[in-house]
């Protein structure tokens, strides 16, 4: 097996038997390669910049009003503005539809507008709407036209969703306005015919039976502590009027004393409490009062002439009978109040208990049309409410206060084409060129089946017996140098091409460009490849 070196040296050596062929693959794509270049259309760039704004009067009536969601806008923008309908619109009003013949066509340019213009969104407030087009004029006014009519639509569709909203919520509040209504009068009407001015259900009145039970319990309970009561102040009562005084009656028989002998007999009394009980005592205090009181009076009676004196006399009664008199009073009060509230609930249980006996299928009825009264009501309320909300969302909308588009950067006309620029092309061209001339050298050799050395013939198992120098004649030389003065030539000038080629380009020369343009060459080209298409 030969050496690497061997084998770099026997493919210099081929490449240099066919340097014709290397030099003329080579020199001719590059040249065409650099040459088309220039014919290759430019595609130019245009771009716009969108900001998702949010007003702060939306941030502060959240809550109070109720906004299009914007994030589901987002979701679906790349294709609501690359939609046919966007599209169309605005090559109508770039005046495209015009320009073209058929019908077909302008659905093609729709197509290829699609498929042209770039989406990017960042995050959920900002995107980029790009366009790549040969005419950067088109491009320019095509994503302006196409990110305006977006903007404008998008504003008007929220603001007919504010109206549709707020005008469907006041349809279905007067709906449901003229449906109470109605129900209204269709109670009003059964009410009237039934006679039955009541809701009560029978739970209700179960459960009202249930509290006049309890109740009737307590006011039982009540009673026998109240006639208890009454029986042991009757019993004192009675002890007291029985009870004998120091004069030897009854000790309510002072109030039928009169004057002097009635003060008598109350110091007497006096006197018998104070052996057993001492001054602050309330019936010591008390009886001291009325002797004070008496003997005032009889002061008084004495200035007063004889037909006077005994009129205004009222007998004077014992503190402690007055006071049992007064509880007597009192608790006989209360048991009469008891007495009455138990009837009550007597009768008012009765009374449900005959309304259960005999609840009427009216009542169900109307119990079903209350029902449905709260149900329609609760509605209509609601409904008040949001058409309140939807008012102030619809006036936010025409105010323009609302979450909204707003343009950043509107796309200009670009004046440096996209992609990769002519000035790599041309190098692309001369490393391509090269790589087809290597390669067609070698296919070359490949194909060729001829013996080219000896060892070709050993490594067969042919025996070399001997060989014959390679003889060149005059005229052979002299085409071989004529042939090599001609593919050095047409190389030297095809690289003398690429060079200056590449030299106008770095130089930021547009002379090859005005004479393309100048001679409409670059329409030329376009027509001959559409028609080789």
């Amino acid at each position: 097996m030969d050496s690497p070196i061997a084998q770099i040296k026997r493919y210099l050596h081929v490449l240099y038997c066919r340097r014709h062929l290397f030099l003329l693959v080579a020199a001719s794509v590059a040249f065409f390669i650099v040459l088309g270049s220039f014919f290759i259309p430019k595609k130019y760039e245009a771009k716009s910049t969108v900001f998702i704004e949010e007003n702060v009067v939306s941030s502060l009536m959240k809550g109070i009003t109720v906004s299009p969601s914007m994030v589901d806008r987002i979701r679906v923008l790349r294709y609501h503005m690359l939609s046919r309908d966007i599209i169309l619109r605005v090559l109508k009003k770039l005046n495209k539809d015009a320009e073209l013949e058929t019908s077909e066509d302008l659905e093609a340019l729709v197509r290829v507008c699609q498929e042209k213009t770039q989406i990017n969104v960042r995050e959920t407030d900002l995107f980029f709407v790009s366009f790549v087009d040969q005419d950067p004029t088109f491009a320019k006014n095509f994503i302006n036209t196409l990110v305006n009519t977006y903007v404008e639509e998008n504003l008007s569709e929220k603001r007919e969703e504010s109206f549709g909203a707020n005008r469907f919520l006041s349809e279905q509040v007067e709906f449901y306005k003229d449906k109470l209504n109605k129900i209204e009068d269709e109670i009003y009407n059964f009410r009237k015919k039934t006679g039955i001015f009541s809701t009560v259900t029978e739970a209700t009145l179960i459960e009202e039976m249930k509290n006049y039970n309890d109740e009737l319990q307590v006011v039982k309970s009540k009673k026998v502590e109240l006639n208890a009561s009454l029986s042991t102040i009757k019993e004192q009562i009675k002890m007291m009027k029985e009870m004998p005084s120091s004069s030897g009656g009854s000790i309510f028989d002072i109030a039928e004393i009169s004057g002097d002998g009635r003060i008598e007999a109350l110091k007497a009394q006096l006197e018998e409490l104070l052996l057993i009980y001492n001054d602050q005592y309330p019936t010591v205090v008390k009886l001291k009062e009325q002797i004070a009181e008496l003997e005032k009076k009889q002061k008084e009676q004495e200035t007063l002439e004889p037909g006077q004196q005994d009129q205004d006399f009222a007998p004077i009664e014992d503190p402690i009978f007055v006071d049992l008199k007064m509880r007597l009073n009192l608790t006989q009060s209360n048991l009469n109040a008891l007495v009455a509230q138990e009837s009550d609930l007597l009768e008012r249980i009765a009374n449900n208990k005959k309304i259960l006996e005999n609840f009427p299928q009216e009542k169900k009825v109307l119990a079903g049309m209350e029902r449905e009264r709260t149900m329609t009501q609760n509605v209509y309320e609601t409904l008040l409410q949001r058409v309140g909300v939807s008012e102030v969302s619809k006036q936010m909308e025409v105010s323009d206060k609302a979450t909204t588009f707003r343009i950043v950067d509107p796309a200009i006309q670009p004046t440096v084409p996209v992609g990769l620029k002519r000035i790599y092309k041309m190098f692309f061209g001369l490393i391509v060129g090269f790589g087809l001339g290597i390669g067609a050298v070698f296919l070359r050799e490949k194909l060729d089946d001829t013996v080219k050395d000896s060892d070709m013939l050993r490594s067969l198992g042919i025996t070399v017996l001997a060989e014959i120098p390679l003889m060149f004649d005059q005229l052979e030389v002299f085409k071989q140098r004529k042939m090599d003065k001609l593919v050095y030539s047409y190389s030297g000038v095809c690289m003398l091409f690429i060079a200056i080629m590449i030299g106008h380009d770095l130089l930021g020369l547009t002379l090859v460009d005005q004479l393309i343009f100048h001679f409409r060459l670059d329409t030329l080209v376009a027509d001959l490849t559409a028609l080789v298409q």
